[in-house]
This record gives structure tokens, sequence and C-alpha cells, in this order.
């Protein structure tokens, strides 16, 4: 598989394959506020579908923290390229362009392995 097609091979997130998902805006106000829930659809090397209660707006500069296990965290820079309400939980959903992780980096690897631990959507 060439390099183009493998950032935009999508891989399906299913309930449960993460502790905790969370997101925030990454201005002053977003960090004041804290992070918030949110749900990981899908996910590729270029970027994330989310399901959040919070709203964002498109340009939104965010970032997404994800816990695979109790002890890791791996957080994700990115902005908002896609924003509508998903008609079945009323919900918000996020097209997010993820930027490239720091090489060697939990990021990294955990992209790294999206194929092995994850099915590709269709």
């Amino acid at each position: 598989m060439n390099a183009s097609n493998r950032r935009h091979t999508r891989y399906s997130v299913p309930e449960g394959a993460l502790v905790s998902q969370k997101i925030r805006s990454n201005g002053v106000l977003g960090r004041m506020l804290g992070w918030a829930d949110c749900r990981l659809r899908d996910i590729s090397i270029a970027g994330a579908l989310i399901l959040t209660e919070k709203k964002f707006g498109i340009g939104d500069k965010i970032s997404i923290k994800l816990s695979p296990k109790k002890d890791a965290e791996l957080v994700f820079e990115g902005e908002v390229v896609n924003c509508s309400k998903d008609p079945k939980t009323g919900h918000f959903q996020l097209g997010i362009a993820i930027q490239s992780p720091a090489a060697r980096s939990p990021e990294e690897s955990f992209f790294n392995k999206l194929e092995s631990n994850f099915h590709q959507v269709a």
C-alpha cells in the first residue's frame, strides 16, 4: 500500500476500545474550560471523525486526548474541517484534520498500529 492510500485508509473504533476519549479547544478559553467527552468513530493518519455534545466550528484548533490503556495517554493536535449534526444522537459530528505527530512519539506508534488494532472502514 502506498503512502497516499495509507493516509486515507480509515479504521473504525468500536465502543470500549479506548478507556477515555476527550476533546478541547486549544484557545485560552478552551484551556480554562478543560476537556469534554467525545466519541471517536473512526481514525486515519490524516484525520478523525468525532461525536461530541460540545459545539465547535470549522477552523477551530483542537486537541484530542485518547487513553488506550489506563496509564497511557495520547494527545493529538488538529483542526476542525467539517461540522454537522448526527441525526441519530443529536451530537455534533466533527471531521478533524490531524497534524502529523513527532517521530518516535507514542502518537506515531499508535498510528503505525491502526491496521492491527482496528477494522478498516469499507
